[in-house]
This record gives structure tokens, sequence and C-alpha cells, in this order.
């Protein structure tokens, strides 16, 4: 299953404290006052997965049923 998820200013954004930290494209290393440091992609890449958990809590999808029929066996009985 694929989610579109927003990837606008994922990059930008601390994964961990959530603050903006506004750097040109040139910059590879992302460096928040709150002391974390990441690679830019991957700063990126843990946003972009957070968006989607949060927009599957929110969707009500995402969540597997579970069947309450009971297994045939070979027979179908």
């Amino acid at each position: 299953m694929a989610l579109a998820v927003e990837p606008h200013y994922t990059s930008q954004q601390c994964p961990n404290c959530g603050a903006m930290v506004k750097k040109s494209l040139s910059t590879r290393t992302h460096v928040c006052k709150c002391g974390c440091v990441l690679q830019r992609d991957y700063a990126a890449a843990i946003n972009i997965l957070r968006k989607g958990k949060e927009k599957i809590a929110t969707s009500g999808h995402g969540g597997s049923k579970v069947s309450k029929r009971k297994p045939r066996n070979a027979l179908g009985s």
C-alpha cells in the first residue's frame, strides 16, 4: 500500500523538537539548537515517516482486520 505524504519543509523541520531550521539546498547537515545533528536527508526521512504514521492514525486506515470466522479444513467444513 502506498501513502502520499507532502514532503514540503521536511528537511527544514527538526525531527527531534519540531523547530524550523532554515537552510539552503547546499547545506547537507541538519543542526538544531536542541542538539540534534543529522544528515539532512535522514532528518527529512524521519519527518516523512512521522507524517505518514500520523496520516494513517487520523484517517482510521492501516490497521489489519482479524477475521472472526472459524478456519475451514481442507474439506471445507
